[in-house]
């Protein structure tokens, strides 16, 4: 997949464990020990899904960098209504006309937002399908 989002230009495909994406006349690569699940880029910003963690670890494997490679933030988990315990991870993010969509996978019913690259989490959070 390559994608121009604005002055950044990404390149990856699903099954990949290197993220590169060229930003002006640098190039950036980020490499992770698992395939994330989706990559998208938007307004000076790269949004990595990691692979869904295991059970037990942390559920914060959505992580925002910017342009340049720096982390921005790892976005934590919105409050479901739920139990904590119940959500299994970021699952999958997309792009469109509002930015990215980002969708969080729990045990009882997924459910989708926007970035809120401010408060490190989503906002606008709704049940998904």
């Amino acid at each position: 997949m390559t994608e121009q989002h604005g002055t950044i230009e990404v390149r990856w495909a699903e099954g990949d464990r290197l993220v590169r994406w060229t930003h002006g006349g640098a190039t950036v690569e980020k490499r992770f020990a698992e395939p994330p699940q989706s990559v998208v880029a938007w307004d000076g910003h790269v949004l990595v899904v990691e692979a869904v963690p295991p059970a037990g670890a942390a559920k914060d494997n959505a992580v925002v960098f910017d342009a340049d490679g720096a982390e921005n933030t790892r976005l934590r988990p919105p409050p479901t209504g739920g139990e904590p315990h119940w959500v299994i991870g970021y699952y999958t993010a997309y792009l469109d006309d509002g930015g990215p969509v980002v969708v969080v996978a729990t045990q009882v019913g997924d459910v989708w937002g926007r970035v809120d690259l401010a408060a490190g989490t989503l906002r606008d959070v709704r049940p998904w399908r």
